[in-house]
């Protein structure tokens, strides 16, 4: 079984963008079920998924504050801040998330 964990990044072509990638869980569709999760764990509102041929992006929302979760073909997963004031709740959010994929996953392998 592979574990998912979350490695922080910052992102210098971004002003130095603090982001989150989810190692071990590059799923195309992966975004759908972590936007889950910090909706039903975390109380984040979830907005409009836009979906491209390489690509989705769905916003999340909590406190005025606005997160951004990305599936990329060449990245995979990924989950970032629009401003700098909300990375100290992602970095709470994305213990939630990581914890909860792993019982998940670890759950369906032990299934089997």
């Amino acid at each position: 079984m592979m574990n998912i964990c979350v490695v922080k990044h910052i992102n210098r072509d971004e002003n130095n963008r603090v982001e989150y990638l989810f190692v071990n869980y590059d799923y195309y569709d992966g975004n759908d079920l972590v936007a889950k999760i910090l909706h039903e764990k975390c109380g984040l509102e979830v907005g409009e998924k836009i979906e491209g041929e390489y690509f989705s992006v769905i916003p999340l929302y909590k406190n005025s504050l606005q997160y951004v979760l990305i599936w990329h073909e060449d990245v995979g997963n990924y989950i970032y801040s629009e401003k700098q004031d909300g990375v100290k709740n992602l970095e709470r959010y994305v213990k939630v998330i990581e914890k909860e994929l792993n019982l998940l996953f670890m759950n369906k392998n032990n299934s089997f």
